[in-house]
């Protein structure tokens, strides 16, 4: 059972982190983007538009293409742009491909200097801000592209084959779609069916199951949680469908919407205090304050923490560590009590990989 389908125009972990709730690495805007605006004169020529070119690329054109290189590796961009050469024969070798963690070091000056690539997966800790990247007229509205035919079935166009809620996730304010998220992601407390089996235990489906479970695994020598401390906007992972288990979708959508006093809502406190006596009693692994995604996810496959927030690109981003047998899972939020606003098993589901085209890429209409 989804809730987050339609959580809007904003994604809702930067925007917490946006107000300060949490803090995330280089989560600097753009300080100075070139100038607003599209400037045609330096892009390629448009090709000519039929039923195979519906975007009217220029078939021949160089391509600039950069990807988050994080849980999903970059291997399906790959595959996408070798069907583009099949689509397009004269552009085998004209595509230049880049993998990187840091987007935004890499992509700012870039855009700064007004060279930006023709598309970008602005995903990870590093991302470059959307709301900058909007407000300075830096991205190529989407709308053409959701109005084409879908290579799949041509009888669709591209919108009518996405998940309820990702148009509008790429969506700030009017109609334009800035933003297309590629991935479908699942949030929440992630753990191995195998080492609970093995100690006879079940996911805690209540808060003071949870506690208890985490008391019995500190017996066995076996944190509760860990996260990856040095990113704590993975927190939110789990905390988020919490809150949202607790107190209903509407106190997510009133933090998305920068409602006064939202963050004071009785189930922000009671989730917050609720994980706050994961640490109080010493059930989060020791030096998790100090590990990044990588340590914490290691440690959570060699069977050091039953528990760790994350996203369903963690199974692909810990497949060199994970051992045979894992059994990884994802549970939904405990149940705080008999009166939270959503039944047990509500989950946490929503687009992820947020692509975008900037508007001064010298060929947009290749990137889309």
């Amino acid at each position: 059972m989804g809730f987050t389908s339609e959580f809007g125009r904003r994604d809702l972990v930067k925007r917490a982190a946006a107000i300060g709730l949490i803090t995330v690495p280089t989560m600097t805007a753009l300080s100075a983007c070139a100038t607003g605006g599209g400037d045609d004169t330096k892009q390629v020529e448009k090709g000519k538009k039929s039923a195979k070119n519906p975007l009217a690329v220029n078939e021949s054109a160089e391509l600039d293409v950069v990807i988050f290189d994080g849980g999903f590796g970059d291997e399906y961009a790959k595959a996408a742009q070798a069907e583009y050469v099949r689509a397009y024969p004269e552009t085998e070798g004209k595509i230049k491909h880049a993998a990187t963690q840091k987007i935004q070091a890499k992509l700012a000056p870039r855009f700064n200097g007004g060279t930006p690539p023709d598309l970008i997966d602005n995903s990870g800790a590093e991302q470059m801000d959307f709301g900058t990247l909007v407000s300075k007229d830096q991205l190529t509205d989407l709308r053409e592209l959701l109005d084409a035919p879908s290579l799949d079935d041509p009888r669709k166009k591209v919108r009518d084959t996405l998940r309820a809620g990702v148009v509008e996730m790429g969506q700030f304010e009017g109609d334009e779609v800035w933003v297309l998220y590629y991935a479908y992601t699942i949030y929440g407390v992630w753990y191995s069916r195998s080492l609970l089996d093995k100690h006879g235990w079940e996911y805690p489906r209540t808060w003071d199951e949870m506690l208890a479970l985490c008391a019995a695994a500190k017996k066995e020598g076996i944190a509760g949680w860990t996260y990856p401390g040095k990113y704590p906007y993975y927190l939110p992972f789990s905390l988020y469908p919490f809150i949202a288990k607790i107190g209903g979708r509407q106190v997510l959508d009133a933090i998305d919407n920068l409602e006064p006093n939202a963050w004071k809502h009785d189930a922000v406190l009671a989730a917050f205090e609720a994980y706050h006596e994961l640490q109080a009693k010493g059930y989060v692994l020791k030096g998790t304050p100090g590990l990044d995604h990588i340590q914490s996810q290691v440690a959570w496959n060699e069977g050091k923490a039953l528990f760790i927030p994350n996203g369903s690109w963690v199974e692909n981003e810990t497949k060199e560590t994970t051992p045979k047998g894992f059994g990884m899972a994802v549970g939904a939020p405990s149940s705080l009590g008999s009166g939270d606003a959503l039944p047990y098993g509500t989950i946490w589901a929503s687009g992820g990989e947020p692509f975008i085209v900037p508007r001064n890429a010298r060929n947009p209409r290749g990137g889309m």
